[in-house]
């Protein structure tokens, strides 16, 4: 009696999923209009149901003694056009340039040296170091070599070719690095 009590019950879901499957969508029903101006209307119609149906999430506390009244009106602002710096994050130096001079806006120029005194240098494995400057950055050997630089020591750090930096103690020793922080 219960395997055919299951076997009914499966055959129930097994039908009445099919017959969900093969109820059209909204989109795909509104893609089958021939005329573009009702196909258009269609789609919006199926828009607007759509988002209807979802909920809508919850306005966020007012922060900083804000009223929800201002909250709300600074919240329906349109967004701030994106900066030119906005812009430019992820272009390679290709399009960069390319983006820089349909702005009208002059090559910059190439970053000055850094010259700073060395904080501490950080063992990270054989052969490679990390660098502390007095500046606060942290860079790091991209290569394997004994730099025996010290704690107080001054160094230079300029740009190479390809974007590479180069770190140069005051024993002359020259090391490709790269910054962490």
């Amino acid at each position: 009696m219960a395997i055919r009590t299951i076997c009914a019950v499966v055959m129930i879901m097994s039908l009445s999923t099919a017959a969900i499957a093969q109820q059209p969508d909204a989109i795909d029903t509104c893609a089958q209009v021939k005329d573009p101006t009702a196909r258009l209307a269609c789609f919006d119609r199926a828009t607007a149901a759509r988002h209807a149906t979802q909920p809508t999430l919850p306005a966020p506390p007012a922060v900083g003694g804000t009223s929800p009244a201002a909250a709300a009106a600074t919240s329906s602002a349109p967004p701030a056009a994106p900066s030119a710096a906005d812009k430019d994050v992820g272009l390679d130096a290709r399009a960069l340039s390319k983006e820089r001079k349909a702005r009208g806006e002059p090559k910059p120029p190439p970053p000055a040296p850094i010259v700073a005194t060395l904080v501490r240098v950080i063992p990270r494995q054989p052969q490679i170091n990390a660098f502390e400057l007095d500046n606060g950055q942290i860079w790091e050997q991209t290569e394997s070599m004994d730099v025996r630089a010290q704690p107080q020591e001054q160094v230079t750090i300029k740009r190479g070719i390809m974007n590479a930096f180069f770190l140069k103690t005051a024993d002359g020793v020259v090391v490709r690095v790269h910054r962490v922080k």
